[in-house]
């Protein structure tokens, strides 16, 4: 089953702005109707590494080697894992940090979908009360065979939306045609 919301009829008809000429490819924006499944906020949190280093006065929990945390159909594996509360205890922020050979990868199952969302960068920052993912360096997203990449993407789950850009030069062009924005859309299935 592909998504609906990479065909271009929907693409267009969703107030969507598109904004990435072919020359500059610098900006990518379009919506992605997948929502994490409701119930996975309610859900505990479970995390394995090989290590930990929890300050419970700063708020701040450092998991490190191998780093794998769940919460319901969400899951995130890194080299690297720093959690941040707030003044109430509450996780605000997890930056997953991965390495040129095995990079940090996010996997969450979109609300009513049979497929999930993935996603993959050297550097993750989830920004869980603004509802936002930020992936920096070698960044690329997939679902359901559809595809786009660039150096740094921003996913807002409650906006539905994706940014994308490339990395720049002094002149502000992309820095090597290896940074340029990239996106494959499959096309509509017409199976019933």
């Amino acid at each position: 089953m592909k998504f609906d919301y990479f065909s271009r009829a929907r693409f267009l008809n969703q107030r969507c702005i598109l904004s990435l000429s072919i020359l500059s490819l610098s900006l990518l924006l379009f919506p992605l109707n997948s929502m994490a499944l409701s119930s996975d906020r309610d859900q505990p949190i479970n995390l394995e590494a090989d290590a930990a280093d929890i300050d419970d006065l700063k708020g701040i929990s450092i998991y490190t080697g191998n780093v794998i945390l769940t919460q319901g159909s969400m899951v995130i594996k890194s080299a690297k894992l720093t959690l941040y509360n707030d003044k109430n205890k509450e996780l605000e922020k997890a930056i997953a940090v991965g390495t040129d050979k095995k990079l940090a990868t996010f996997k969450q199952r979109p609300e009513g979908k049979d497929k999930d969302f993935r996603a993959r960068s050297k550097t993750m920052i989830y920004f869980l009360n603004k509802d936002k993912i930020h992936l920096l360096k070698k960044a690329y997203v997939w679902q359901a065979g559809d595809t786009f990449s660039g150096d740094k993407i921003i996913y807002d789950t409650k906006k539905e939306t994706v940014v994308a850009s490339s990395v720049k030069n002094k002149n502000g062009q992309p820095a090597s045609s290896g940074s340029r924005v990239k996106v494959v859309i499959q096309p509509k299935s017409n199976n019933k």
